[in-house]
This record gives structure tokens, C-alpha cells and sequence, in this order.
């Protein structure tokens, strides 16, 4: 499967729109406040974020880089796991053929 042909829910997503762009360092930026407390919310969450950032790749200027934030400020979440919820969207990213360069963080 393919970046170009994975659509999510079928969503028009529209227009995308992100929450920051640097034209001088070709940087986008997407800012995802999520609960990350159980499985399903994790799953929910991947299925989210990769739609979203899928369907902005497509659409961003060529050869972005993508950074992705998480706010999970409150949630007491330990290390470990979002380690591994950073893991499972990486490889979720590498399945689907996606080149541009993406990094997570996450707000605590």
C-alpha cells in the first residue's frame, strides 16, 4: 500500500492545514492533543494521525519535513509507552512508503 492511495474513514479531508510551516527550513509542523490512556484510544489515535499526516504529505510542499507534536500533558503517561506508540507510527509511516523525514515529540 501506498501513501497516495491510503485514506482513512474516506474523510474528505479538504483543504489541509497545519498548525506551523518554515518556507526556510520547508518544516510543517501538526500539533495533535490526544488521550493516550488505553488501547483503544492509542489505536484511534495512530488511524488519526496517519490519515491526517497522509493526506498532508500528499499535499505539502515536496520533500517536507514533517514534525509531530504530542500534547499529553496531564495524562501520566511512562516513558515506555509512548516510546512504543512512537514506534508503532514510524513503522506505520515506513509500511505505507512515506520518505519525508518526520519526527514526534511529545509535551509533557
Amino acid at each position: 500500500m501506498s501513501i497516495k492511495n491510503f485514506y482513512p474513514y474516506k474523510f474528505d479531508w479538504g483543504q489541509t492545514t497545519s498548525e506551523g510551516y518554515s518556507d526556510t527550513t520547508n518544516e510543517v509542523i501538526l500539533v495533535f492533543n490526544c488521550d493516550l490512556r488505553n488501547e483503544k484510544n492509542i489505536d484511534n489515535t495512530i488511524q488519526y494521525v496517519i490519515g491526517r499526516t497522509g493526506w498532508g504529505i500528499i499535499n505539502f510542499p515536496e520533500n517536507s519535513i514533517i514534525k509531530l507534536m504530542f500534547d499529553i500533558r496531564g495524562q501520566e503517561i511512562i516513558v515506555s509507552r509512548s516510546k512504543k506508540f512512537k514506534e508503532n507510527l514510524i513503522d506505520m509511516f515506513n509500511k505505507l512508503g512515506v520518505f519525508n523525514n518526520i519526527s514526534i515529540e511529545f509535551l509533557r
